[in-house]
């Protein structure tokens, strides 16, 4: 794979589609120098194409809400531009990366020749566009597309549709990406670049996706160490995304998922056949407790930090030889009676289902980490339905409370406690918005605290009510309906706001922007409340010393033996995340182990998890920080125990790659891996 290539191409194409969507605001529906939209009556193409008005009106209400959730009218508009390149640029990726494995039909292979767009053309719903690409390209409209262009975008816009169906986070076509679409001369620009023969093989490899990702935000990560060393500044809460994401080596992420998800799977099944293909699994010696069984379905991994999904991909593979395993097993003693799954081509949606959860801070992280599971599922089998997946965007934007009085009002509860309860979620969700805390916003506990006082204040008066022999409806109601109650409360507040969007559009409004947010709170929500069998991660990194103040005061707030830095908070909280012999795996700085003021989270980490391996990379690891030589990294695998004497007794079994540079550290771990399994090494010593 030709990663200059992609680099090459990944620059150019944002190129392309910045400047694109910027004329197109300017030229097209009217954005002046003061970022303010010109009368709609003094642009004449309102007039010619009715739907670019409401267009425009739907962007002026996007820009509004963006300002109204406490952003600059410049940064809104950049975050508009921003957004719709990237949308642009990952949907188009997506569609290369399909056509090379025979998913879709041909799309951009051969730009209005495509295979695909003529059989598109063929269909008899599509006559009309079938005339338009006859006509050719004579008449022009204000948008500069001829008769076959308008015919190839409509095309284009009727894929992301039935995408959107089995992902919708990247190809919802009711999104301002696809409204603002690039005109001809730039798409074409931009298929040409795709079709280069040098990127051929790029579109065959899942790793692609994550080198695009980073190489798009390679200018903000310049601009942001700029400012950071050379002009002193704060790092702001825009540039985190750019500042922390790294991608992280494949034999990295292999070494933390095996003696993570497969150590898991050997504790519950010593006698798995899949021993063999986990040849990065360090051998442990001490006391490791037996792990429950319980069917590959229900194990459940999260990756709170998840970029574009490495450490998914290859927990992917591992997780569909497991299901393969259960199904061959079944019965037999130490397996579940029956499989997870009745055949194997039921197994890449059931992993989409039930194992894999991801949170990201950043949208396109978030959208090509969709992509990502999607190409892998389909690589293993293309007809597999793909009918929900368990993502999350992490960054809120909430627009004024006002906003909030306006969806309570017109939902007109029946019992006060949803209310009571919204108005919690949205008081934490405040408190993060706009912060760059992702992940570590604590909204399952706020949420947790208040359900449970909710349920304790209604037990309370109903047993006050009934020893009086009258209890309100209310309290006697939500009684009446049990735990139950309380389980599904999320998801009735989550169809609470999908009905207000329904209705809002229904009446003419466009409440896209406040339902969107919220549902963005409440599927984080969602993601949080559960406890992870696996939490696997490689943080953001960004020193205390460099926080804008109100990160500095959040990490404070709530993670007080850990606030020195983003990545030691990410080490407590991925702790919090996991269940009770769960286990964590991270790369991070190696700072936390030797710094004076770590010592709390050093106790923190032993007293509640024990320590079963780690790789002491070091320094010249294979990262792309600022400063290869003063940036030390270690990986290491903590096994989440209620028994602390256990945790603390515990030996864990450390490897010293600290002397060698690059890939030899790689080398260098699997020569001493080999020596340890074969006996040549003591693990106790």
């Amino acid at each position: 794979m030709d990663k200059s290539a992609i680099h090459e191409t990944t620059l150019q194409a944002r190129e392309i589609l910045t400047s694109e969507m910027k004329e197109m605001l300017q030229g097209i529906f009217g954005l002046d120098s003061r970022l303010d939209f010109a009368k709609e009556e003094r642009i004449p193409a309102f007039r010619e194409m009715p739907k670019l008005l409401l267009t425009r009106r739907k962007l002026e209400k996007r820009l509004a809400d963006e300002v109204s959730a406490g952003l600059s009218r410049a940064e809104a508009v950049a975050k508009l531009i921003k957004e719709a390149a990237f949308t642009h640029l990952n949907r188009l990726v997506a569609l290369k990366m399909m056509e090379r494995r025979s998913l879709i039909e041909g799309t951009l292979e051969r730009y209005q020749d495509s295979r695909g767009f003529l059989f598109y053309l063929a269909e008899p719903e599509h006559a009309e566009d079938l005339r338009l690409y006859e006509t050719g390209g004579l008449s022009q409209n204000l948008l500069g597309e001829g008769a076959k262009d308008v015919a190839y975008r409509r095309f284009l816009l009727h894929q992301c549709r039935l995408l959107s169906q089995e992902i919708r986070v990247l190809f919802d076509p009711d999104d301002l990406a696809s409204l603002l679409f690039p005109r001809p001369r730039s798409l074409k620009a931009l298929v040409e670049l795709l079709n280069r023969p040098e990127l051929e093989a790029a579109w065959g490899e899942e790793e692609t996706i994550g080198w695009i990702y980073q190489y798009f935000n390679e200018q903000e990560k310049a601009d942001v160490f700029n400012r950071l060393y050379k002009k002193k500044q704060k790092i702001r809460p825009e540039d985190i995304p750019a500042a922390t994401q790294l991608f992280t080596p494949r034999w990295i992420v292999k070494f933390l998922v095996q003696n993570t998800l497969g150590r898991q799977w050997m504790q519950m099944h010593p006698d798995s056949c899949l021993a063999a293909a986990l040849d990065y699994l360090v051998p442990l010696s001490g006391e490791i407790p037996a792990e429950k069984m319980k069917p590959v379905r229900e194990i459940e991994l999260l990756d709170p930090a998840c970029g574009t999904m490495h450490f998914g991909l290859v927990a992917f593979d591992l997780l569909a030889e497991m299901y393969k395993e259960e199904m061959e097993r079944a019965g037999g003693p130490g397996w579940p009676e029956k499989p997870s799954v009745a055949s194997a081509e039921d197994i890449p949606a059931a992993i989409m289902a039930n194992n894999i959860f991801g949170i990201d801070i950043d949208l396109r992280a978030v959208q090509l980490s969709a992509l990502a599971l999607y190409l892998k599922a389909k690589s293993l089998n293309p007809k597999a339905q793909i009918t929900e997946s368990h993502l999350a965007c992490a960054e809120l934007q909430l627009p004024d409370d006002a906003r909030l009085e306006a969806f309570l009002k017109s939902c007109k509860f029946t019992l006060p406690v949803y209310e009571r309860i919204i108005r919690k979620l949205w008081s934490t969700m405040r408190a993060g918005s706009g912060i760059g805390v992702g992940s570590l916003l604590p909204l399952e506990s706020a949420i947790t605290a208040e359900v449970e006082r909710e349920r304790l204040t209604h037990l309370t008066s109903l047993q006050r009510f009934e020893d009086q022999g009258d209890a309100p409806q209310d309290v006697a109601r939500t009684n009446a309906w049990g735990p139950e109650f309380w389980d599904v409360l999320g998801d009735q507040i989550v169809m609470a706001f999908n009905s207000f969007a329904n209705e809002q559009t229904a009446a003419g409004g466009d409440e896209s922007y406040f339902v969107g947010e919220a549902s963005k709170g409440m599927r984080l929500l969602n993601i949080m409340r559960r406890k992870y069998d696996c939490v696997f991660t490689n943080p953001p990194y960004l020193h205390r010393g460099n926080m804008f103040s109100s990160l500095a005061d959040f990490l404070e707030a709530n993670f007080p033996t850990a606030k020195g830095d983003l990545y030691t908070a990410f080490i407590s909280r991925c702790l919090k995340l996991a269940n009770d012999g769960g286990r964590c795996g991270l790369v991070t700085i190696h700072s936390y182990m030797f710094i004076i003021s770590y010592e709390d989270l050093r106790k923190e980490i032993t007293e509640f998890s024990a320590i079963e391996t780690a790789c002491h990379l070091g320094t010249k690891a294979e990262f792309d920080v600022a400063n290869k030589t003063a940036q030390g990294f270690v990986s290491f695998v903590l096994r989440k125990d209620s028994n602390k004497e256990r945790c603390q007794s515990a030996n864990g079994l450390w490897f010293r790659l600290t002397k060698a540079d690059g890939f030899d550290k790689r080398i260098l771990f699997e020569q001493n891996l080999i020596h340890l399994r074969s006996g040549e090494i003591n693990p106790t010593i």
